[in-house]
């Protein structure tokens, strides 16, 4: 069981010509008792008991993406690095980039096929438990796996990682005239390790397609 406070603080500053850093705080206060099973894992008995988590994250950002929410052109690019004390000390750093093409269009804007490609990459230091560790499995990340279920694990017990690689290519198309209504057939790929080195046996690869 996992119970969480958390408390966080964020604050940007637009710079020109779509870049934008980021200055963020959390601060949680992680319990975790009652473990499935018993003995537990090791990756579960060390963080057993009251956790505090203290965080100081710096971000770099690039955006020129037409919409936030569904883009079609533009890219977007970002690299954090936060560093975490309390009840463990480690550093977090990540980096995303993923690039949007307008493919084809109608006369009027409408229509647009968009091709998408992007890739995140995460590191987390030695002494990062597991509740902070990296997960893979599930639509933001690899899709037709189960959530997390494409993580590492300690006997019977998903643990995640310290290092991440993702990737992903996904073509997008509109099926009814107003755009309401769209397919978009994709391949996620990638690994999420324990350490920081990939075995290229763990690596896994999931093409797929939906509305």
């Amino acid at each position: 069981f996992r119970a969480i406070a958390r408390t966080e603080n964020a604050s940007g500053y637009q710079l020109p010509k779509d870049w934008t850093i980021t200055a963020a705080f959390r601060g949680e206060e992680v319990d975790i008792t009652n473990p499935r099973i018993v003995p537990p894992v090791p990756e579960v008995a060390e963080m057993l008991g009251n956790n505090t988590l203290m965080g100081v994250k710096l971000s770099l950002g690039h955006d020129t993406r037409d919409d936030a929410f569904l883009p079609t052109q533009g890219h977007i690019i970002e690299l954090g690095h936060e560093q975490v004390f309390g009840s463990f000390e480690y550093p977090i750093t990540t980096f995303e980039a993923r690039q949007f093409f307008t493919l084809t269009e109608r006369i009027d804007g409408s229509g647009r096929h968009v091709l998408h490609v992007g890739g995140q990459a995460g590191w987390a230091g030695s002494d990062t438990p597991a509740y902070d560790h990296f997960y893979a499995g599930g639509y933001s990340t690899i899709r037709g796996f189960g959530f997390r279920g494409a993580s590492p694990k300690s006997g019977d017990v998903i643990v995640g990682g310290e290092f991440q690689l993702l990737g992903t290519a996904e073509y997008m198309f509109p099926i009814t005239a107003d755009d309401m209504l769209r397919g978009v057939v994709f391949v996620d790929a990638g690994t999420v390790e324990e350490k920081h080195k990939i075995d290229w046996d763990d690596f896994r690869v999931a093409p797929g397609f939906g509305l």
